[in-house]
């Protein structure tokens, strides 16, 4: 009698998914490919925040949550004094990063510590995730493969060529200049029928990089518009803009680029309008939907320290008064002034300003070996019609301005890298430096 084929026996489990594992309970891989080896947790986490983009990855998961098409994958290690076990993450140690730092700040590097600190504040706390737990290593290595090494001929993940994005996400050229719009027609600063035909003209103003840092427009995620301007603040540019782009004929597609530039610098000297800055939030706002229109819940966020200044805030008052000067060293060490970024050049501005003031008084008449300070005296300032508690403030500035550019010059060692002061010094001093503009053109 024949014997009947036996049936495949299933083979045992090499892993199961796991819907709750607490974070509490798991830690970084220390063997982990993106980084050296490394001894403990916290060398990982350096690594991990310093060359691999933790930061805006934890800001994704402050808005959005973790991605529900991606399970963790983890490895047991062992198990707690109660018996519960531990687990080492395979795949997805940017993320359980990502999350550890929000849930405890202190671990993040000190360079790190304070965005993570705000970013945690309005976090809706995750404390369990949901992984697939490998007991078999060899399996464990054949997906891990098939995630990292590429499409492989087709058995691995295999990405999408730039015409595939494209049909996924349609055209990405006017989606900020779409944004904003939607954003101002919900706030009710522009209708629906006066914004007809105005997306690409919006779009041609918003393009270049510093108009968008001078609006405050983050674009880290493509998929939602951010703000690193107090919504107020933020306002009184977006409405101006608007106007300008109705009417048609500050906002047009006819202007040049540094016409576009010129145009939007004069919005950052707007009344109400500061140098403040804050972390990136949604421009359509805790309560709106992506377009604007309702959705999400209010949420009650606590106050937020403002950014430092990234430049030394633009005026377009001082830039018309120099180019009516006709004075090419004061227009370009302006232009220095505003454009180096604070962060990196803060010793750099401040001899700038320094030269700067010390050349605009000698045009105005100030005589070799005459100080500054001196030249500036109260009768001066007087003069000008800076009195009581604002001629304190400029003295102040003024003295902070001396001190910057002196010791960041000749000091071997002293620099100045307030950033912040000098960029409020500027502005403290502008009345000052209109009047030291006028007199120089008195002067001739």
């Amino acid at each position: 009698m024949a014997r009947a084929p036996r049936t495949p026996r299933k083979p045992a489990s090499t892993f199961e998914y796991v819907d709750d594992v607490p974070i509490g309970r798991v830690f970084l891989a220390l063997d982990n490919p993106r980084h050296e080896i490394v001894e403990t947790e916290s060398e990982a986490i350096e690594r991990l925040v310093t060359k691999e983009d933790v930061l805006p990855l934890a800001r994704d998961i402050v808005r959005h949550g973790l991605s529900p098409l991606e399970r963790f994958a983890m490895t047991p290690i062992g198990k707690t004094r109660a018996g519960d076990p531990t687990y080492w993450v395979a795949e997805g140690n940017r993320r359980v990063c990502a999350l550890k730092l929000l849930s405890d700040p202190e671990l993040a590097p000190p360079k790190y510590r304070k965005t993570f600190e705000k970013l945690s504040e309005e976090w809706a706390q995750i404390k369990t995730v949901a992984a697939v737990v490998f007991n078999d290593l060899d399996t464990l290595r054949i997906w891990l493969d098939r995630t990292h090494s590429g499409a492989q001929g087709g058995i691995g993940r295999k990405t999408w060529d730039a015409e595939q994005k494209q049909r996924f996400s349609g055209t990405a050229k006017n989606r900020l200049a779409q944004a904003l719009l939607d954003y101002a027609e919900a706030e009710g600063m522009i209708t629906k029928q006066e914004r007809q035909g105005k997306l690409t003209t919006a779009q041609r103003f918003l393009n270049p990089e510093v108009s968008q840092e001078i609006f405050g427009l983050d674009r880290a995620n493509p998929d939602e518009l951010c703000r690193t301007r107090p919504k107020a603040e933020f306002d009184v540019m977006v409405r101006r803009f608007m106007r300008d782009l109705v009417e048609g004929k500050e906002v047009t597609s006819r202007k040049n680029k540094p016409d576009i530039i010129k145009y939007v610098r004069g919005l950052a000297s707007l009344p109400n309008v500061t140098t403040a800055r804050i972390e990136p939030e949604p421009v359509a706002g805790p309560d709106q939907g992506a377009n604007g229109q309702g959705g999400k819940k209010r949420v009650t966020r606590k106050p937020k320290k403002p950014q430092k200044a990234r430049h030394v805030q633009y005026d377009e008052e001082i830039n018309l008064a120099l180019r009516g000067l006709g004075n090419e060293k004061l227009e370009s060490l302006y232009y220095s002034i505003c454009d180096l970024e604070l962060e990196q050049h803060t010793p750099v501005v401040s001899i700038a300003v320094w030269a700067f003031f010390e050349t605009l008084t000698g045009c105005a008449g100030r005589a070799d070996g005459i100080g500054l300070d001196a030249y500036l005296s109260k009768q001066r300032l007087n003069n000008f019609g800076i009195k009581g508690d604002d001629q304190k403030a400029v003295r102040a500035s003024i003295d902070r301005t001396r001190d910057y550019g002196n010791l960041t010059k000749h000091h071997k060692v002293s620099a100045a890298f307030n950033g912040d002061q000098l960029n409020n010094d500027m502005l403290t001093l502008k009345e000052v430096i209109i009047k030291l503009i006028e007199e120089a053109n008195s002067a001739g």
